[in-house]
């Protein structure tokens, strides 16, 4: 441990010491005053005038002399110890909100010094710099003695500041105390000592908060924000007091905003991931206009993790990463692989939020509180007492974008050592924005006790049809379709920082498919059964045996063949469920089929991007139930889905059965997603045919070459598969 933690307590003591009536000069006012850079609230002032305070929504009584309170929570404690409600009194007005302002910054210092809550140097550094920035408003008029005794309070608060720094303040935090002793810094310029270890501490901060890529290290939007806000209030401050910009300072400011305005949405306002909050978008455009003069947003986040796709008016933001670094993850969500969706101005797919209320600030961490994967009681990361992550998954992605259209491959190994698998979710949105598809899938495990839930804005209105969901926005609606079963559920919102009622759309997983042993013991007793009652029932028992699983969700709706079934997917006839979304399909280009999905065969495809076994889906009945269906199954191959001339297939595994077939190019995606497939070590470690062939006869052969006495190997599990579709007329 540090010697400065040792003497922690000997150093606040003497930080304390009042100036006043000693060696120190104390002047009668700041030489330089400052401007708070932020609009306030009104309706707070006015509350405030009334001895009362209201902060998120809830309001407090306010009681003389009491600045804590253990039943508070901690962002309130936070918000009152840090004077910032100054801003609110100043934005009302009145002469009674100066009162007021004075009459509570007076209680504050009046009290004696080892009393006062100082051991948070951030609350610190708020309240110095909002005394200095609203100074005029309430202190000006004010009598010597107050004045006198402000000063001395600014001092002695600066010292603190210093005695606890850098071991006091962690994340964006750390810069509200360093932006407090700058404010004191220049207001004061007979104690040089504030400006100068403010100059040593700044760069360190700088360094372990900020990515390469201008990201914060806590990964989380909202801490994204309040860091941007904070180097733009010190760089106001260095710009007002006429002293040298510390370059490392305007360079990490540079980095800092773009990575921010790659974190909103088309409403201006932040994404809901690890702890972040909507925020008000003339806010965020004031602090990102104050912190660079640029307009630029990121083009990639390849540290933070975050995946920002755009294409049309739709904008898809995906977590691709996992927690923060020790003692940066106190914000940490388990959402990895969790995706947001809007279109316009409008969010259609969304995360829960975030809320400082206990009970609230823990449920929104869980997957369940996140457009992802939920296993069961599992979580992909697990907690000590203290609340450090002691268990980190390993996130992997791989990412494609070929003439505005884009491809997202992410796994994670969270549920991995519980059982659980390695969940794999595929994205594909189309070139024009009017296309989203996924595909999720649980790899390694047989258990079947997860769900997807898809949490809907508030704004959404759902209309329950017949194959899927209309999402009504202001401007739009979108069809949703999955091909396992799914049900609309209650969700909450908390993005704006209050609760609100919203929906959810939850995925059920498949059905189990029968092992290759007992559908071949079940053919061995129709076939006995076909005898003894005659050909003609035979026939109708095999018009009629279907994969329950090729159409759980809407088995009642359809009675084709398996080879209709299949034809209407665009799939071949004894195609096996782990497939991504062919490119005939406006989905997926193909992929690995050995490395990601070992039981997949590709259908073979031409240059440009079609099947060659398309005449099956050509084929395909057109009954008026599947007309609902056409977006998802029936539409031709979009052009962003062509070939893509790779250096290197290796590891690809194409099945065609068509006879005269013959080998083509991977696409882009194909050949992206099994380089990163190779990475992980899902590489086939056989040549030659692979062990899960398509074609029945290969099945049957693999399955008479196996010694006697082998345990079957479990049927594997076919991917949820969904589709967002934006109707036109």
């Amino acid at each position: 441990m540090p010697l400065r933690r040792w003497t922690r307590d000997a150093r606040l003591t003497f930080a304390m010491r009042n100036p006043l009536g000693g060696f120190s000069r104390v002047p009668a006012a700041p030489a330089l005053t400052l401007r708070d850079l932020w609009p306030g609230d009104p309706l707070v002032g006015e509350r405030l005038v009334r001895n009362q305070s209201l902060f998120e929504g809830v309001v407090r009584n306010l009681q003389h002399l009491q600045w804590d309170n253990p039943a508070w929570p901690e962002a309130y404690r936070r918000w009152l110890q840090g004077f910032t409600w100054l801003r609110d009194l100043r934005e009302l007005g009145a002469e009674s909100a100066r009162i007021k302002a004075r009459s509570m910054v007076a209680t504050w210092i009046g009290q004696p010094a080892s009393e006062r809550p100082i051991t948070d140097p951030s609350v610190t550094g708020a309240r110095l710099a909002a005394w200095l920035s609203y100074y005029e408003f309430f202190a000006a008029a004010a009598d010597d003695n107050f004045r006198q005794n402000l000063m001395a309070a600014l001092i002695m608060e600066a010292r603190s500041i210093m005695a606890l720094m850098p071991e006091g303040a962690r994340g964006w935090r750390a810069l509200t105390a360093l932006k407090g002793l700058l404010a004191v810094a220049v207001a004061i310029p007979d104690h040089p000592e504030f400006l100068s270890r403010y100059l040593k501490l700044i760069d360190q901060e700088i360094d372990q908060q900020f990515l390469a890529d201008g990201s914060h290290i806590t990964r989380c939007p909202e801490d994204q924000f309040q860091a941007v806000r904070e180097l733009a209030e010190m760089l106001s401050i260095l710009q007002t007091a006429r002293l040298p910009l510390p370059s490392r300072l305007m360079e990490v400011a540079d980095r800092a905003a773009p990575a921010l305005r790659a974190m909103r949405h088309g409403d201006g306002g932040l994404m809901l991931f690890n702890g972040s909050r909507e925020r008000d978008s003339q806010l965020i455009e004031q602090v990102l206009n104050r912190a660079s003069r640029g307009r630029v947003v990121a083009a990639s986040q390849p540290e933070s993790g975050y995946i920002r796709l755009t294409s049309g008016r739709t904008m898809l933001f995906a977590d691709a990463s996992g927690p923060a670094p020790a003692g940066y993850d106190s914000t940490a969500h388990a959402g990895m692989l969790s995706f947001e969706f809007s279109s316009g101005r409008q969010r259609i797919i969304v995360n829960c939020g975030s809320s400082t209320q206990r009970g609230w600030a823990e449920a929104l961490r869980v997957p369940a509180a996140h457009s992802v994967l939920e296993m069961g009681s599992l979580s992909p990361i697990t907690r000590n007492q203290s609340g450090a992550i002691t268990h980190r998954p390993t996130v992997t992605r791989a990412q494609a974008s070929q003439d505005g259209a884009h491809w997202l491959h992410m796994t994670h190994d969270g549920y991995k050592p519980q059982g659980g698998g390695v969940y794999s979710r595929q994205l594909y949105l189309g070139k024009d924005g009017q296309t989203l598809r996924g595909a999720e899938a649980l790899e390694g495990t047989e258990s079947r006790d997860f769900c997807v839930r898809f949490h809907l804005h508030p704004d959404i209105t759902v209309e329950e049809i017949e194959h899927g969901f209309l999402l009504y926005t202001q401007e739009e609606s979108w069809l949703f379709q999955a091909n396992v079963a799914a049900y609309l559920e209650d969700s909450v919102y908390l993005g704006s920082g209050e609760r609100v009622d919203s929906l959810q759309i939850v995925l059920c997983p498949p059905e189990a498919p029968e092992p290759p042993e007992e559908r071949a013991a079940e053919g061995e007793e129709e076939a006995l059964e076909t005898e003894a009652h005659g050909a003609d029932h035979a026939a109708a028992h095999a018009q009629g045996d279907t994969y329950p699983e090729d159409h759980a969700a809407y088995s009642a709706d359809h009675a084709h063949t398996a080879s209709e079934q299949d034809a209407s997917y665009g799939q071949p006839n004894a195609a096996t469920e782990h497939e991504a979304y062919q490119p005939e399909n406006g989905g997926y280009a193909e992929q690995d089929a050995s490395a990601a999905y070992p039981d997949h065969a590709y259908a073979h495809t031409d240059m440009q991007g079609y099947v060659q076994e398309s005449e099956a889906y050509a084929a395909a009945p057109q009954h008026s139930e599947e007309d609902a269906f056409s977006p998802l199954l029936h539409d031709a191959p979009p052009a962003d889905s062509m070939p893509y001339q790779a250096a290197s297939t290796t590891g690809l595994s194409h099945t065609d059965q068509s006879e005269h077939a013959t080998q083509e190019t991977p696409s882009m995606a194909e050949a992206l997603f099994a380089g990163q497939d190779a990475a992980v070590d899902h590489a086939p470690q056989t040549e030659g045919p692979t062990e899960h062939e398509t074609s029945a006869q290969a099945s049957e052969s693999a399955a008479s070459s196996k010694p006697a006495g082998t345990a079957p190997s479990p049927p594997a599990m076919r991917p949820v598969r969904w589709a967002l579709t934006l109707m036109t007329e």
